[in-house]
Order: structure tokens, then sequence, then C-alpha cells
């Protein structure tokens, strides 16, 4: 590219980004409601930045059993799938170098199968094909596992503790104590990990306290973002005839969280969206959000990583999804970070 053409190219980007940035302070003005306050507060300490992440879900089966998770091991209405090493590869090869993202969760049900010899390889490809962050979304693995994978190339993990409620979290997750996810949460942060956690609302026996609780508990890890969203039920599980929580419910969360963390980054998760497939994602980085996941699956293999029933997006194509995001967040004037403007 010519210097004079770069020139150019950069005014232009100067003037979409000072427009959106305009739209953004227009619609955080005079706040009133709670979340018009806790948009104001991200407005404030975080700009208009939004990070778009991509999100590749290359296996469903699960050593796990938990309560309120549809790949859990006891489900055998799961049509079970596991990516290839090449599958994923290819896959994140085509999300950095094609549509442009530069932050890629690879995520899977607990699923041993996967060894770390495994991992290893599949972390070192990508790296070989792909200037992008890799956020591991694996679950429990020993502290030795992780160690070599951040070392191979694997700087980020997406690894929620769900609840704080150490009763809420024995009786959601057998066998496992809330205790112990705690300490590999820090462990992963001294090991430089950049690490994205928080929790479910609307668990069972989950009280507004515990709520306050679970933003807090976020808060004290101080993770490089925050990521909570609604309880779904799935039918294949034993808490399928629960409620599930309302939009406002979950709105308000993250609204507290912006107001209490105000430099925090918080996702809109794709649960979150699935409960107003409409207006959820505007709505939730109108209430104090910064950040978006778009799903990178394969078609072949996305509908069956079913963890909730009616996951929003799973009809469209990525390149589909892309515009929506892309025009959504113009719409409100907010600048995408992670993916490249295609």
């Amino acid at each position: 590219m010519e210097v004079k053409e770069a020139e150019i190219l950069l005014q232009n980007w100067k003037e979409v980004f000072l427009k959106l940035k305009e739209k953004d302070l227009r619609l955080a003005r005079e706040p009133k409601t709670l979340y018009q306050i806790a948009n104001a507060t991200r407005q404030k300490h975080q700009d208009n930045s939004c990070c778009v992440h991509g999100i590749i879900e290359f296996s469903n089966y699960c050593t796990c059993d938990c309560m309120y998770c549809g790949i859990r091991k006891n489900n055998k209405e799961v049509k079970r799938y596991r990516m290839t090493i090449e599958e994923i590869v290819k896959q994140a090869d085509n999300a950095v170098n094609k549509l442009g993202f530069k932050a890629l969760v690879l995520q899977s049900g607990e699923d041993s199968w996967y060894t770390e010899e495994k991992l290893l390889l599949l972390v070192k490809r990508i790296r070989e094909k792909c200037g992008v962050l890799i956020v591991l979304s694996i679950g429990d693995r020993p502290v030795s596992v992780y160690k070599n994978l951040y070392e191979a190339g694997a700087k980020s993990a997406l690894i929620r503790f769900e609840t704080a409620n150490e009763k809420i979290y024995e009786s959601m997750k057998e066998g496992k104590k809330l205790k112990d996810r705690l300490a590999l949460i820090n462990k992963l942060k001294e090991l430089g990990y950049l690490v994205i956690s928080g929790f479910l609302i609307g668990l069972p026996g989950q009280t507004e306290h515990d709520l306050m609780d679970d933003i807090r508990l976020t808060g004290d890890i101080n993770p490089e973002m925050f990521s909570f969203g609604p309880f779904i039920p799935h039918k294949g599980t034993p808490l399928s005839k629960e409620r599930i929580p309302t939009l406002d419910e979950v709105l308000t969360v993250i609204a507290r969280a912006r107001i209490l963390y105000p430099e925090s980054k918080i996702v809109v998760t794709t649960a979150l969206e699935t409960l107003d497939k409409k207006g959820g994602a505007k709505k939730g980085l109108m209430s104090g959000a910064n950040s978006l996941m778009i799903n990178l699956t394969p078609e072949k293999y996305r509908d069956h990583y079913e963890i909730y029933p009616g996951r929003k997006g799973m009809e469209q194509t990525v390149e589909d999804r892309i515009k929506e995001v892309l025009k959504l967040l113009e719409s409100i004037g907010r600048a995408p970070t992670d993916i490249g403007l295609v």
C-alpha cells in the first residue's frame, strides 16, 4: 500500500470512529434509570470500544454431570461430536486470516479424549498459522497442563465459577468443590493467563444476596472480562422444569456489575441474547456491557453443542452474523475491536 493511500485510509477510519463516538456519547447523556446510569458509567470509563470475539465449540463430550448443562454426560439424547485437530485449525485459520478475528475461544466439554499432547499440538498449529489470542475454555485440567498450554501460546482462559454459594455449587456439580475451582482460577492468573470468569443467573435456590456475592466474587477475581448469563433449563437435565430468569433480572446484574466495577469488560453472553433474540444484545450493551461473541463452530456441529435450548444465531451463517453484529454496533455508536471490519 502506498503511503498516500494509507494516509487516506487512516483519515477515513478516524472520521468513522469519531462519528461512532459522537453517537455513543449522545446515547449516554442524562442517565436516569439503573441501565442508563450503567451505560453512562461504561462510556465514561471504557469509551465506545466493544470487543468481538469468535468461539469454536470443538467437542460436546463431557465427563461431568452438571445439573444445569445440556451436554452433561448422562444426557443420552445428545448427538455427540468431536472436531479433529485439522478441522479446528482450518476453522481458526478462516476466522483469523479471512474474517479478521483477533481473539478466539476454543470451547469444549471436559473431554479427556483431547489429551495434553493433542491440546498442545492444537495450540501450536493455530499459532503457526494465526496471529490470534487463544482463549481456552476446557474446564478442569491439571495446572501443569495449563502451564504447558500457556507456554505453547494460549494466553487466555474462560473459566467461570458459576456461583459463589458453596451449597448451590456442590448441589449443581456433583463431586466438585467451589474452593477447588477458585484455586484453579487464581493459579491461572498467576501463570499469566488473561482470565474471563463469572457466574450463572437464576440457578435454583439463588437469592438476591447470592447474586450480589457473585458480582463481588467476580470483582475480587479481577478478571480480564466478566461473563455471566441466564440459566436456561434444558429438557435433558434434572432442572428441566425450573424457571427461566427474566431479561430484566439479567440486565440488572450487568448494570450493577458495571456500576460497582466501572473499568471492567462485560460480555453479552449468547444465553442473554437467547432470552430476547431480537433485542437482547442491544439491551445488554445499553445496560453496561461492552463485549460480544460470535459462534464460529461449523454448521454441521453447531446445533449439537446444546448446553441450553434455542440458542441465538444457530440458523445464521457466520458472515450474516458478523454483518448483524457490526450493524448493531454502528447503530449505538460502538467501535468493534478484536475483529476486522469486513
